[in-house]
Formats: C-alpha cells, sequence, structure tokens
C-alpha cells in the first residue's frame, strides 16, 4: 500500500480543524478470528501496573488490525475510590477465559502475581481464537471507549498450523 493510500485511508473521516489525531480507532463490535500475540506484565511512568493482551485479526473486513487491552487488578482507583469486587471479578475471568480458548491451563502459581501470570501465556503466541468484542462509549473520556471481550478457541480447521512436509527430492538444487 502507498503512502497515499495509507493517507487516503486515514483521513477518510478526519477533520484536521477539529479532530484529535491521536485518538485510537479500535475494531469495532463484531466476532473476530485473531491470532494470539501476547500477554504481558506493563508498567507506565505514571504509575499504571497492569497485564496487556495483544491480538491481531487474522481474517475478514478487519484482518491485520491489532487489538490492545490492558487492565490492572488494583483494587483502589487512582483517585482513591474502592473498585467493586465484580469488576476485578470480571477481569479474572477474562484471564481464564483466553486462556482456556488458548489451551491453557492456570494452575495456583500462575496467578501468584502478574509475571507468573503472564509469564503462563508465553508458549500461545500466535495461536487462533475467537475474539467476541463489544464496544460501547465512555461518556467521560469518548477517547477510550469501553470495551468488553469474550474468547472461545477456535476449530481444529482454524487452529491448524502445522508446518508443511517438504521432502528433500521436492526441493530444487541438489
Amino acid at each position: 500500500m502507498s503512502l497515499r493510500d495509507m493517507a487516503n485511508n486515514a483521513l477518510k473521516d478526519f477533520n484536521a480543524k477539529k479532530d484529535n489525531p491521536n485518538t485510537f480507532n479500535s475494531l469495532p463490535s463484531g466476532d473476530y478470528l485473531v491470532s494470539f500475540d501476547g500477554m504481558e506484565h506493563r508498567h507506565s511512568d505514571n504509575g499504571w501496573d497492569g497485564l496487556s493482551i495483544a491480538v491481531t485479526v487474522i481474517d475478514g473486513e478487519q484482518a491485520g488490525r491489532k487489538d490492545f487491552n490492558g487492565f490492572n487488578f488494583d483494587t483502589k482507583s487512582a483517585n482513591g475510590k474502592d473498585i467493586p469486587e465484580s469488576v476485578i471479578a470480571t477481569r479474572i475471568k477474562l484471564v481464564a477465559k483466553l486462556a482456556n480458548a488458548l489451551g491453557i491451563t492456570l494452575n495456583d502459581d500462575d496467578w501468584d502475581d502478574m509475571d507468573t501470570l503472564s509469564a503462563a501465556f508465553l508458549g500461545s503466541k500466535g495461536t487462533p481464537v475467537h475474539m467476541k468484542l463489544d464496544v460501547r462509549e465512555n461518556k467521560k473520556k469518548p477517547q477510550y471507549p469501553y470495551k468488553d471481550y469474550d474468547f472461545s478457541p477456535a476449530t481444529k480447521e482454524e487452529a491448524n498450523n502445522d508446518p508443511i512436509d517438504i521432502d528433500d527430492d521436492d526441493l530444487p538444487f541438489d
């Protein structure tokens, strides 16, 4: 794709006089076949400490687009308010659901901290899974819409990424 094509796509609905160029155009709500790019424990300079999950859409109209989900297990918000247990439970269930979709069995030791938890996912990079994404408006911070996820295993056909078996006799050189 040329720079001109990329610019035409990026500027299609963009008004340079009033739109913020730093807003992230997230995937729309939908069901996607994605490749698991990884999970990592991340820290930011402003004190955020949490997990980041990355996937790439591998099929359909949105193929090639990435999605990122960052969250933490803090019990207090940045302004000191209690975060409801149901929110923390939802995040834990999301991790468990992703592990199941990837064929990972998490044990008690994996839940010791975010480093051990993310390490449990290391061998699954590139594994296809189904991701259901529901994107909702965030009225307080529209640039950061609410995103709800659900993951399920890909079918055997979708997950079949066995290497091609090539015999030495099939190679063109002696």
